[in-house]
């Protein structure tokens, strides 16, 4: 994996990322919780968080009403972090922004995609003939209208709208899926490739 958060750009970018994803927010700072299935992959941002606040990230160990158990990493806070959640929560209230979106690295976007993204493949009298990439945003359609702006102007990949319930998320077919899975290849985790994997036996061509 190619991963390197030595300058505050990278830095940026990797938290912003996690900010999109699977973290929650707690007073100034956050915390990532993520089931003992995904362990390695904590194990990885804990690696990360630890390159970029310099001190010691904890993991702690819990269990949902379910009965599944659950860890949970919170780095210590740093200026950086604070920084950062001011501008995702103003008035402690989520809001993405473009200005936001833009401090996002190609790092930053596949830990947001490791954590929110699916894929799915479409089969046609029992035969797979497609390929849907999603990533579940579970947000206005104004602001996933300007996820999408981003990420034509940015990176040159082609987003389309997904209602689901009473938001929307975001959806590719099979070539643009190709085209976005194949860049993120080089910064997903070994645990996480089988989201970025665009064949299942039969190869999608549509």
């Amino acid at each position: 994996m190619d991963y390197n958060v030595s300058s505050k750009i990278e830095q940026r970018g990797v938290l912003a990322g996690m900010l999109l994803g699977a973290a929650r927010i707690r007073e100034n700072n956050f915390f990532i919780p993520h089931s003992k299935s995904q362990e390695d992959y904590l194990f990885f941002k804990q690696h990360l968080l630890e390159q970029i606040t310099l001190k010691p990230v904890n993991i702690s160990q819990g269990k949902t009403k379910t009965g599944e158990v659950l860890f949970r990493i919170e780095p210590k806070l740093i200026p950086l972090t604070r920084v950062l959640i001011k501008k995702l929560y103003p008035g402690k209230i989520r809001r993405i922004t473009r200005s936001f979106l833009n401090l996002l690295t190609p790092q930053g976007i596949a830990i947001w995609f490791m954590d929110k993204g699916s894929k799915s493949f479409k089969k046609e009298n029992g035969e797979i003939h497609a390929l849907e990439v999603t990533l579940n945003t579970y947000l206005s359609k104004s602001e996933n209208e300007l996820i999408v702006t981003y990420f034509t102007d940015l990176w040159g990949f082609r987003w389309g709208l997904s209602k689901a319930k009473a938001s929307y998320r975001l959806r590719m077919g099979t070539k643009e899926g190709k085209k976005f899975l194949n860049f993120l290849r080089p910064y997903i985790h070994p645990s996480m490739l089988y989201k970025v994997q665009t064949s299942y036996n039969i190869t999608a061509t549509t």
